[in-house]
C-alpha cells in the first residue's frame, strides 16, 4: 500500500489506500534545556571568577606593576589607590625660620614612616624652597637620620638651611633618587 499523497508521507502522517490509518514518526525524546543552560551558566561563572581574580591581582600587585611600568601609577591614583613605590612616607612635616644671631635659618622637621612590614632603606632627603609662583628658589639634600627603618618604624628628621631665600613661600620635602635608580633611568 502506498500513501495517497507524497506530501503527507513526508510530514509524518498519511492515509493508506483502502484503510484509514495514521502513520507518524516515533516521538522524539524531549531535549533537556537545563543542560545547555548549565553550560552557559558555568561559562558565565568562570568568567566572573576570572575577572575577580584578575582585579584582585591588579590591586594586590600594584606596587610591583608600577615599579615595572611607572605610568601605571596615574590610573591607580585616579581610582583612589595611590602607589607608594618607596614604601616610605612623611608625617607631621613643618618648617619655620629661626634667627641665629643676625642670620636667618630655615628649619624643616618631621617624621619618616616605613609603610612596609619589612625593613626598608632610607634614601637621602631632597628639599626645596619654592616661591609663590611654584618655582624652586633653592634646593638641597640632607642625609636621612638612619640608614634603615624596621617594618612600621618611625624616625624624626631635621634639616637646616642657612640664609634661605627671602621670597620663599613653601618648602617641598621628598626622597632623593638613589644613585642606582638614577643610573637605571
Amino acid at each position: 500500500m502506498r500513501p495517497t499523497r507524497p506530501a503527507e508521507a513526508e510530514r509524518g502522517s498519511s492515509l493508506w489506500e483502502g484503510q484509514e490509518a495514521l502513520w507518524r514518526l516515533p516521538p522524539e525524546e524531549p531535549q533537556d534545556e537545563s543542560r545547555g543552560r548549565s553550560g552557559q551558566h558555568s561559562l558565565i561563572f568562570a568568567a566572573i571568577v576570572a575577572t575577580v581574580i584578575g582585579a584582585m591581582a591588579l590591586i594586590g600587585l600594584r606596587e610591583k606593576i608600577v615599579r615595572v611600568a611607572p605610568r601605571a601609577a596615574a590610573p591607580y591614583a585616579a581610582l583612589g589607590l595611590p602607589v607608594n613605590i618607596d614604601g616610605l612616607a612623611f608625617a607631621d612635616v613643618r618648617s619655620r625660620v629661626e634667627m641665629e644671631g643676625t642670620r636667618k635659618a630655615l628649619v624643616v622637621e618631621g617624621e619618616i614612616v616605613n609603610l612596609r612590614r619589612d625593613a626598608n632603606s632610607l634614601p637621602p632627603l631632597a628639599l626645596s624652597v619654592r616661591g609663590a609662583d611654584g618655582q624652586d628658589k633653592y634646593a638641597w639634600t640632607a642625609r636621612a637620620p638612619k640608614a634603615r627603618l624596621e617594618g612600621g618604624e618611625k624616625v624624626a628628621f631635621r634639616a637646616r638651611l642657612a640664609a634661605p631665600p627671602e621670597d620663599g613661600a613653601e618648602v617641598l620635602v621628598r626622597f632623593a633618587q638613589n644613585e642606582n635608580e638614577a643610573k637605571a633611568k
